[in-house]
């Protein structure tokens, strides 16, 4: 598969912001160290989209450029259990925080968030299809 160098460049620069921004709100918190490990980690997965990305299809794929069809459905697959996970995580910490008789509103914010995600999607795919 032939890519632009912007292309090439776009997920990794990305992840680059990601680390900056984890950083600064971790100092600004009063975290310096965790914020360097935040940005260590968002930059190894950075190097090795902008490295291994062009070699093999599997780390296109975590670059958001899959090389076919086949490769395409997987992401949308794990992208659907990821979301999936997610909201069993929110709907169970929720769960748990009110049986112990916590409010739980941070899950529910998370969880609504995904609700509301998802019939939104559906509708806008259902009016658009």
């Amino acid at each position: 598969m032939e890519t632009t160098m912007g292309a090439r460049w776009a997920m990794p620069a990305f992840g680059l912001l990601m680390g900056v921004l984890l950083f600064t709100a971790s100092a600004i918190g009063g975290q310096p160290i965790l914020g360097l490990g935040m940005f260590a980690v968002m930059a190894i997965y950075s190097a090795v989209l902008f490295v291994l990305g062009g070699r093999s299809e599997t780390i296109g794929v975590l670059g958001g450029r899959p090389a076919d069809e086949r490769l395409a459905g997987f992401e949308l697959a794990a992208t659907a259990v990821a979301g999936t996970v997610a909201i069993l995580v929110a709907l169970g910490g929720f769960l748990w925080q009110i049986a112990h008789g916590e409010s739980g509103s941070d899950f529910a914010v998370v969880a609504a968030a995904a609700g509301i995600g998802y019939l939104g999607a559906l509708l806008w795919f259902r009016w658009r299809g």
